[in-house]
């Protein structure tokens, strides 16, 4: 079965591979609002653990993270 090509609004042209998992799919990869997350527990002296999102392109934000997860354990 052949996907017909499609154009997102950013002007980029939306993959075949995408268009063959996401048959409806309207925009690419860069411009479907999906975001790359990175989970790790948190834990303070009196509480339960909690869970912190944060986005894992951002090395500064993940630097953080690893330390803190780090000095928690």
């Amino acid at each position: 079965m052949t996907i017909a090509s499609r154009v997102c609004f950013c002007g980029k042209e939306i993959p075949p591979e995408r268009l063959e998992v996401l048959p409806d799919a309207t925009t690419c990869v860069g411009c479907s609002g999906v975001k790359r997350v990175a989970a790790f527990m948190v834990y303070s002296h009196k509480t339960a653990g909690a869970v912190m999102f944060i986005d894992s392109r951002n090395p500064e934000a993940v630097r953080q993270a690893k330390r803190a997860f780090r000095r928690a354990r």
